[in-house]
């Protein structure tokens, strides 16, 4: 149903593996932005060049994306953060940071890509038609993803990605239950690969993510904002197998996290 759209997403991320690849071997150095957040000439370059792609085969799509914030309007959007990980990235780390990718059809992601260009490995699901992981360049899979059976949370090993002093207790409190190991920028992957039973992401936008929602649930996980909704504005999002989903519920409740606001449009 989504092959066109997929084949697309999947020239999107060869195209910004090629120009993030370029600038990694040159070396780059990062500048803070007004959150904080590192930025790189590479992200602006890669970003630009998927835009101009997006522009040119579908035109009469959305985008949302880190660096240019909200494009047009439609029911299909493309959400898009050209370089996940630009601190390791910039740091000449040649692991856990790549380029995310998803569509956005009437409110639900139906396509999720997560690249990895220097090992040249991509994660990718559409609805309907399962999560898999792959080399970047062959349409074919390696394996076809799928969550651990893990059902109780003292069995599971669980990551929380904690930014601020409340989300690091809410971390302690689940670790007391869990097996609590350090959060990557894989983790959210490892959940669909059944390495891990439970991923939450702090600190986290819509393009953060967007692409690990559809491939968490096509592997047969769940996904969830932190009040048990979908949204991808909260700034949290967590990732499981399902079977462990509602006892972290119970556990942490809701997150005080206030809703980011919707980014402003451009053009």
């Amino acid at each position: 149903m989504f092959d066109d759209d997929l084949a697309l997403a999947r020239e999107l991320a060869t195209t910004a593996a090629d120009v993030a690849m370029a600038h990694f071997r040159r070396g780059v150095s990062a500048r803070r932005k007004s959150d904080g957040s590192a930025l790189t000439d590479a992200d602006l370059a890669v970003e630009a060049a998927m835009l101009e792609m997006l522009a040119s085969r579908r035109p009469a799509d959305a985008v949302l994306s880190e660096e240019h914030g909200a494009i047009g309007a439609s029911s299909r959007r493309w959400i898009l953060d050209p370089i996940d990980g630009t601190s390791l990235f910039a740091a000449g780390r040649a692991d856990q940071w790549g380029t995310h990718i998803a569509l956005e059809i009437d409110g639900e992601i139906v396509l999720g890509v997560i690249s990895r260009p220097p090992s040249e490995r991509i994660w990718w699901a559409t609805r309907g038609g399962g999560a898999h992981r792959g080399s970047l360049r062959s349409p074919t899979p390696d394996a076809t993803l799928r969550v651990s059976n893990v059902a109780q949370l003292r069995h599971s090993t669980v990551v929380y990605w904690a930014e601020d002093d409340d989300e690091r207790r809410r971390r302690d409190a689940l670790g007391a239950k869990g097996y609590l190991t350090e959060a990557t920028m894989d983790c959210v992957f490892e959940v669909a690969e059944g390495s891990l039973e439970l991923a939450i992401c702090g600190a986290s936008a819509p393009w953060d993510l967007a692409p690990g929602v559809v491939i968490t649930e096509e592997a047969g996980g769940l996904f969830s904002d932190p009040d048990g909704g979908r949204r991808l504005d909260m700034g949290e999002g967590w990732y499981s197998n399902g079977r462990v989903h509602r006892a972290v519920h119970e556990l942490l409740g809701k997150h005080p996290r206030k809703r980011q606001a919707p980014p402003a449009a451009h053009g």
